[in-house]
C-alpha cells in the first residue's frame, strides 16, 4: 500500500512517468488492474519493453494469443519472459497469474495444511520468511545471511548478503550456513512434514541440494513455491532444472 501510495503520487507530479506506472503493475491485485497500469505505461511509452511483453502475455492468459504469436515471430522471441511463457504455454492448464508477492503467498497458504511449519532456503532479510510465520507459527530458514555462495549470471559471489544479519521472528528457527554443510545434520533427525517450502536460493547449486535434502519433509499436500522458476535470463539453467 505504501508502494502504490508512492507511484501514485509520482504520477501526479508526471503523468508520463513511465516506469512508476509499470511498477504499479508489481501492486496490482487482479488481471483489471495489472492491465490498466500496463496500458498506462505503454501511453507513457510506447516502446516500454517489459510492459508490452506482460501485456500480450496477459492477454494470452485471457485467450487470445494475437499479440503473444506476434511477439513469437518477432526478434523478441528469446526474450526470457517469452521462453518462459512458451514453456507455460505447454503445461495442461494455464495457472492463475499473481502480480504481486504477498497475493500469491496468501493463495499458497490457503492451499496449505497450516499446522504444519514451512521451510525456506534462501532467508536474505527475511521478508518473505516473516509473512509465512504469521500463517504457520513454526519455520526454518537456511541461509548463510553472506550472500551468494558463487557467481550467479551477472551477480556476483556475496550479493543477497544481509551482512551475516539474522532476522528475528518469533516461532522461527534459523540454520546458519552453507546448504551442503548445514543440510546433512539438520535432516539427519526426523522433521516435521512441510506445509510449504519457499525455494529462494537462485542457484540451480543451491536449490538442487536444497531439494535432495528436504525430501523427507515433501509429501503430496507440500507446496513448493520457487522464487526464480522461470523470466529471469538464464532460468533454464538454475530452479527449473533442479525441479527437472
Amino acid at each position: 500500500e505504501l508502494a502504490r501510495t508512492s507511484y501514485r503520487q509520482a504520477l501526479e507530479i508526471k503523468p508520463d512517468y513511465a516506469d512508476a506506472a509499470w511498477n504499479m503493475v508489481g501492486t496490482a491485485e487482479d488481471m483489471d488492474d495489472a492491465e490498466y497500469w500496463m496500458r498506462s505505461c505503454l501511453a507513457a511509452d510506447q516502446d516500454y519493453l517489459s510492459a508490452k511483453i506482460a501485456l500480450g502475455v496477459l492477454e494470452f492468459f485471457r485467450g487470445d494469443r494475437t499479440g503473444f504469436d506476434e511477439l513469437m515471430k518477432s526478434s523478441l522471441r528469446d526474450h526470457p519472459t517469452m521462453r518462459s511463457m512458451e514453456w507455460v504455454s505447454t503445461l495442461p492448464s494455464l495457472p492463475k497469474l499473481y502480480f504481486q508477492r504477498w497475493a500469491f503467498f496468501d493463495r499458497a497458504i490457503e492451499l496449505s495444511i497450516q499446522d504444519r511449519p514451512f521451510y525456506e532456503f534462501g532467508v536474505f532479510t527475511g521478508e518473505s520468511f516473516k509473512y509465512l510465520i504469521n500463517a504457520f507459527g513454526k519455520g526454518f530458514g537456511f541461509d548463510t545471511f553472506e550472500g551468494l555462495p558463487e557467481d550467479w549470471g551477472e551477480e556476483k559471489a556475496g550479493s543477497y548478503s544481509s551482512g551475516g544479519n539474522i532476522p528475528e521472528a518469533a516461532g522461527g528457527e534459523f540454520i546458519v550456513g552453507k546448504f551442503e554443510d548445514t543440510l546433512p545434520s539438520f535432516f539427519s533427525e526426523p522433521r516435521l512434514l512441510a506445509s510449504v517450502i519457499n525455494f529462494d536460493a537462485d542457484l540451480y547449486s543451491s536449490t538442487i541440494c536444497a531439494l535432495n535434502f528436504s525430501k523427507p519433509v515433501i509429501d503430496r499436500h507440500t507446496i513448493l513455491i520457487f522464487d526464480e522458476f522461470i523470466v529471469n535470463e538464464h532460468w533454464e539453467q538454475d530452479e527449473y532444472k533442479a525441479l527437472n
